[in-house]
């Protein structure tokens, strides 16, 4: 279930303002099924070390898991999560998801993996593409190749609103990655597939909210794309909650999708200040993002927190 409320986020620290999110209620119920879906078990984190991946990892160190294997290209990331985390069930590997031989050695007798490596940045992935379809494409290929090898029991693919109806290639290879992992949930059977599609996650590193501060200290106008832009976000301790209770109803490919709130970004803007700039849209952004297409939308099933797009 999911409750929403007026509270008080902290942004960077230093500026505070009201916004409404919906936090997912912790009850007794929940937690004890996620302890026991956890426990025990041996986790890979693909990028692990990264926004949403190393605040995943942390908490999945709050239950009785057996291992956690974190896999990174970033070594000072990997080092710093080291130093934040003292926990004996932590081991840190070095590696790409491009790599072959490194999947099959990190995946080596794990049950769960969680995949948040990708590369996300729109003006980089577009000048990037080779880069960008290796890694969000041919990694997600390499790891269902992995998973054949080495059978752990659950596989679930963290995802974009920005997959659904694409307009850039960063949204383009989610998507495609999104319907590799429905692809594999209904062809192989020895493991469960998902993909969960979330929009933008408030604490992550290089949002916008950085953007605003370093303008703000500057006491410069804020930049803001457009007035009227939209975007779904949603708060990481929901993002969090949301992947450990998709690993328990998982089964053969399908899309999770939280029911998000939107907010237009002058209103995020205000909140710091009024004075804004309008630098216009970047190349293929859109003004408003979508949850699903209008193909999904006839097949979709719901909730009262979760749509549910099942697999064909």
């Amino acid at each position: 279930m999911i409750i929403i409320f007026d509270t008080v986020l902290n942004i960077d620290n230093t500026i505070k303002f009201n916004i409404q999110i919906g936090l997912m209620l912790e009850n007794d119920t929940i937690d004890s099924s996620i302890s026991e879906e956890l426990k025990n078990k041996h986790i890979l984190v693909t990028g692990g070390a990264g926004s949403i991946g190393s605040y995943i990892s942390k908490r999945i160190l709050d239950y009785p898991v057996k291992s956690l294997r974190i896999l990174d290209i970033n070594e000072h990331s990997l080092f710093q999560l080291g130093r934040e985390i003292n926990d004996s069930r932590l081991r840190l590997l070095l590696g790409s998801i491009t790599d072959q031989d490194r999947l099959d050695i990190a995946s080596k007798d794990i049950d769960i993996i969680i995949h948040t490596a990708a590369l996300k940045n729109i003006e980089i992935t577009e000048f990037n593409p080779i880069e960008t379809i290796n890694t969000n494409v041919n990694g997600t290929v390499n790891l269902i190749k992995t998973i054949i090898k080495n059978n752990p029991k659950k596989f679930l693919n963290i995802s974009t609103d920005k997959a659904a109806d694409p307009s850039t290639l960063y949204g383009t290879t989610k998507n495609l990655s999104e319907k590799l992992v429905s692809w594999a949930g209904t062809h192989i059977s020895t493991t469960k597939f998902a993909s969960v599609r979330f929009g933008n996650v408030f604490e992550t590193r290089g949002n916008v909210f950085e953007v605003w501060k370093r303008e703000s200290e500057q006491k410069i106008p804020l930049s803001i794309t457009d007035p009227m832009m939209k975007r779904y976000f949603f708060h990481i301790d929901d993002a969090t909650e949301f992947v450990f209770r998709c690993l328990m109803i998982m089964n053969k490919g399908e899309i999770f999708i939280p029911k998000m709130k939107q907010y237009s970004i002058k209103e995020l803007a205000d909140q710091y200040s009024t004075d804004h700039k309008i630098i216009g849209l970047r190349k293929y952004e859109k003004m408003e993002e979508k949850l699903m297409t209008d193909e999904e939308k006839k097949i979709v099933k719901e909730t009262d927190d979760i749509y549910i797009i099942e697999h064909q």
